[in-house]
């Protein structure tokens, strides 16, 4: 597979973020050069950029610079980040908080734990990037029963 030009690349990561409902892509400024992606612009959580950084990925560029910065940033101290990131996941009924331990350290979340199912899992993460203060979420939790792989994923 041959590698795609400046412009193609610039084009495809542009129609993923046209295409994602995630993502309000006249706040993204995209340019490529010499098959380095860069990104400058303003979003409104640290999901939202996260989304773009996906699409990003999603269309093979080779490097990324990420400069989105967060319109509505809210600075916390780690132990507030991991009281917020806590009660937020008390207050979202699809995940079993209990089961999650949260730490925080200049804006990064990290939580671990075992989940029952996966979408457990990804609601836990969800709740966690959304939560205003996040800059970035590392996950390390892990789904409990072999049988709670969704039956399309199964060999």
């Amino acid at each position: 597979m041959s590698q795609l030009t400046d412009r193609e690349t610039e084009a495809a990561i542009l129609r993923f973020l046209e295409s994602d409902t995630r993502v309000d892509n006249r706040e993204i400024d995209v340019h490529v050069e010499e098959g380095t992606v860069y990104l400058t612009g303003r979003v409104d959580s640290a999901a939202e950029r996260q989304a773009v950084q996906e699409d990003v990925e999603a269309a093979r560029a080779q490097s990324l610079v990420n400069q989105i910065t967060l319109r509505n940033y809210v600075q916390r101290t780690d132990r507030e980040l991991k009281e917020e990131v806590k009660h937020a996941l008390m207050r979202d009924a699809s995940v079993e908080n209990e089961q999650i331990e949260i730490d925080a350290k200049n804006g990064e979340v990290i939580l671990q734990g075992r989940m029952d199912s996966y979408a457990q899992k990804h609601a836990a993460e969800d709740v966690a990037w959304w939560t205003p203060g996040v800059t970035n979420v590392v996950s390390h939790l892990e789904v409990a029963a072999a049988d709670a792989i969704p039956e399309d994923l199964k060999d």
